[in-house]
């Protein structure tokens, strides 16, 4: 059986705290679902190698490249779908409600113009948020160290 995970983009906002974001899924602009590889040491370090080095933007001036900016949070939702969708099955969209209660993790993604994107990592059946920073730190966490 695999590892399931729902990875949500929320904009930063006043009243929505890093660690309760998996609890505001009627914000979200893309549910995304991971059939499997949905766990930290997986899809959470091929997240934030994606978004490490994101700007949010607002505005197409000079021509930003593809990848490494979003004119806005809808932009990036967007781009993540489009990098992580490569093949038939695994990654599928959801409707913005609760979880289907079979996924492991939930992973929320706040971008905000200016500022550096964050993600929390929520452990669904331990009910408890594991993980909130930006991509660089949960990249610090997660990757296996050399021995």
């Amino acid at each position: 059986m695999g590892t399931r995970s729902l990875t949500r983009v929320i904009p930063r906002q006043e009243g929505i705290a890093y660690n309760k974001g998996h609890e505001h899924y009627e914000d979200a602009w893309v549910t995304m679902y991971r059939h499997y590889d949905g766990d930290p040491a997986w899809h959470g370090l091929e997240l934030a190698h994606y978004l490490k080095d994101f700007k949010i933007i607002n505005g197409l001036g000079g021509l930003p490249k593809m990848g490494i900016h979003a004119n806005g949070v809808g932009c990036l939702a967007a781009q993540l779908v489009a990098h992580f969708k490569t093949n038939v099955g695994d990654i599928y969209l959801r409707p913005h409600e609760g979880g289907g209660g079979d996924e492991d993790y939930i992973y929320t993604i706040f971008p905000k113009e200016g500022a550096p994107v964050y993600i929390a990592i929520y452990k669904v059946y331990d009910k408890e948020c594991i993980f909130v920073g930006t991509p660089q730190q949960l990249i610090d966490k997660y990757t296996p160290k050399e021995s």
